[in-house]
């Protein structure tokens, strides 16, 4: 009887450890629109991790008056990112707190 107790403890105890996280159901998929007749340098920053824990920056290039989709999960949880748009001219567009769960494009205009 003692060893029933004192297994139905320790199971009873396993039972708190945490368990996995879940995923989250949200779509982190966004479509970068260049509007402009030059391709440009995009670079996208997880807006709420910030410091030394920040994971490194998305970073593709867009051709001219095309797009391209990203999927901007990075297995944080974080909707908001800051992005960021360099044309070869060194005009540059910048969009932050860009919230990629609830937005599904962001259109660059220089």
């Amino acid at each position: 009887m003692r060893y029933s107790l004192a297994l139905a403890v320790l199971l009873a105890g396993c039972s708190t450890a945490p368990a996995p996280s879940l995923p989250d159901g949200k779509n982190r998929v966004v479509d970068i629109v260049n509007t402009a007749d030059m391709p440009l340098h995009f670079v996208a920053r997880n807006a709420e991790r910030r410091g030394l824990l920040r994971p490194q920056p998305i970073e593709a290039e867009v051709a001219a008056e095309y797009y391209l989709t990203l999927n901007l999960d990075d297995s944080s949880g974080a909707c908001l990112f800051d992005f960021s748009a360099v044309y070869p001219d060194g005009r540059s567009v910048h969009a932050l707190q860009f919230n990629s769960c609830t937005e599904v494009s962001w259109v660059v205009t220089p």
